[in-house]
């Protein structure tokens, strides 16, 4: 096990508890006493180290490629919009009718409407929660990680949930739908990996395309294509269940008028 992780540190600390268990034929507990052993809290403060390691053994790259260092400011503001534009066209053009019209039902029938997104990820997740919030559904969403695993637990067959990562593999989120998957939750998943565990757990599964998924794991181009499937989603909704939706809109900017004064 120590020898597979001095090895291949970038591999080792991308893996939970249960695969380094499986891939060195030891129990979890055998790993977690090991990590101990090695003066770290839990295992994974092991696999941040791990991480941490593996980064300082990569040769430094560009973290973008697209951007030259003689590049003007003009130029450089030129080139962020037309990746962004780009980003935007391919997510577009990659959206397929059926997927929204399914979508748009379970969001519409459900019970209670989940958001979840961790990292990069929760600034896109938020701001889907805060566009449903004026809908007559019953939406929720929290940043932290224990809390939307509890939020998941909670939830059943009558709900939804849209699971949104820019790579579809973080350790977390996936964790939160395997346990909205033993729940039958349904799942709408937006992410920029199609091959990804993640997407192959969703009900639903929108991608957020760019060109950066080729040489960077963050996603930077493709949260304005995560914002923008759910805008979609938001005014498919809104114009789905019109009746319903006008007097909560209503109210909703109502209230928010109160809190305007003119200077």
């Amino acid at each position: 096990m120590a020898q597979l992780a001095l090895d291949n540190p970038a591999v080792v600390s991308e893996m939970t508890i249960k695969e380094l268990a499986s891939a060195t034929g030891v129990s979890t507990a055998t790993i977690s006493r090991f990590v101990k052993r090695m003066d770290y809290s839990n295992y994974r403060e092991f696999t941040m180290a791990l991480a941490h390691t593996a980064a300082e053994m990569t040769p430094q790259q560009n973290s973008f490629p697209e951007l030259a260092e003689g590049d003007s400011l003009a130029t450089i503001a030129n080139k962020t919009f037309r990746f962004s534009i780009n980003s935007l066209r391919a997510t577009n053009e990659a959206l397929n009718e059926d997927d929204l019209a399914r979508a748009v039902i379970k969001i519409i029938n459900a019970k209670t409407v989940a958001f979840f997104g961790l990292g990069g990820s929760a600034v896109a997740a938020l701001d889907g929660y805060h566009k449903f919030l004026r809908t007559p559904l019953n939406v929720t969403y929290h940043p932290d990680y224990d809390i939307q695993l509890m939020q998941a637990a909670r939830m059943t067959a009558q709900d939804c949930a849209i699971v949104i990562s820019h790579s579809g593999r973080n350790h977390e989120t996936l964790e939160i739908v395997r346990e909205l998957k033993r729940n039958g939750v349904a799942i709408i998943v937006i992410t920029s990996y199609s091959g990804s565990e993640l997407a192959q757990a969703a009900a639903v599964t929108f991608l957020s395309l760019t060109d950066e998924v080729k040489y960077r794991s963050e996603g930077m181009y493709s949260l304005i294509s995560q914002m923008t499937i759910l805008d979609s989603l938001f005014m498919m909704t809104v114009l789905r269940s019109s009746s319903r939706t006008k007097p909560v809109l209503t109210r909703v900017r109502d209230v928010i008028e109160q809190t305007r004064y003119d200077s």
